[in-house]
């Protein structure tokens, strides 16, 4: 029996955080998709952060949906100094673009 799955299986889409820190600055770098299988991982990043200046940095992720988006608005809300970095990949800006939530999360120079 072998542990790699079959050819053409199911696999789902990969999603990670880098978690820096830079001039006294939480950094969290977001690549792959960002969806409800994957937003308590980036929870759980925010938690550890929490008191400090955080930056979530954009640029990496490839997919967001709904509840990666509601995610950002909640940390928004909860972490009075975060801020949004790009630049975004297509899928992403379409997301903030059609919701019109681009000009009302915290993003910084793109």
């Amino acid at each position: 029996m072998s542990a790699e799955p079959e050819a053409g299986a199911f696999r789902p889409p990969r999603f990670d955080v880098a978690v820096d820190e830079e001039n006294g600055t939480v950094v969290l770098r977001l690549s792959g998709e960002l969806d409800l299988v994957s937003e308590p991982i980036l929870e759980s990043a925010l938690a550890r952060a929490k008191g400090r200046p955080v930056r979530i940095d954009l640029s990496e992720l490839a997919f967001m949906d709904s509840t990666g988006l509601r995610a950002l608005l909640s940390a928004a809300r909860e972490y009075p100094d975060l801020t949004l970095a790009g630049p975004l990949q297509a899928p992403v800006r379409r997301l903030l673009d059609l919701t019109q939530t681009h000009q009302i999360l915290p993003f910084r120079n793109e």
